[in-house]
């Protein structure tokens, strides 16, 4: 019997490496942050890719889960895009995943995001271990904090 060759060299990458492909086209076509889903709803961190290359959307589809949709054009004479984009908790495991490749203004960005967001009665609490340390900040603001540095 022959062997299935792969259809590109992609699909014969390790998944470490893939995890670094992936990483760089979210980091230069993605987006992730802190979004409601209309006036009044809930917040909740949310990561997701436009574009027209359907192609590598499904690459993160396959690797991750998460919705992949066909979005309406906003012109006629734009492209045809779609939207992979995953939300809540599994949307922080994915970016933890990938946050290491991309640049420090990325990084940044998703620490403070991170931090607004498990910080306090939020339900992704469990994910703050910085906090259970006496040296780490605590997310309070200034103005909550006494001078000794105590809530």
């Amino acid at each position: 019997m022959l062997k299935s060759t792969p259809k590109n060299s992609y699909e014969s990458l390790p998944v470490q490496s893939k995890l670094i492909f992936l990483s760089g086209v979210f980091d230069g076509e993605g987006s992730f942050g802190i979004w409601s889903k209309g006036v009044n709803r809930r917040k909740e961190f949310a990561c997701k890719v436009e574009m027209s290359d359907y192609d590598s959307l499904k690459k993160f589809s396959d690797m991750f889960g998460g919705n992949l949709t066909f979005c309406k054009k906003r012109q006629k004479h734009h492209k045809q895009t779609w939207v992979w984009r995953q939300n809540g908790y599994r949307a922080f495991l994915i970016i933890d995943k990938m946050i290491e490749f991309m640049c420090i203004r990325r990084q940044d960005k998703y620490y403070v995001d991170k931090r607004d967001k498990i910080g306090g009665t939020s339900r992704y609490a469990h994910l703050q271990e910085a906090s259970r340390d006496k040296d780490a900040y605590g997310g309070c603001t200034n103005d909550a904090r006494k001078k000794d540095g105590s809530r």
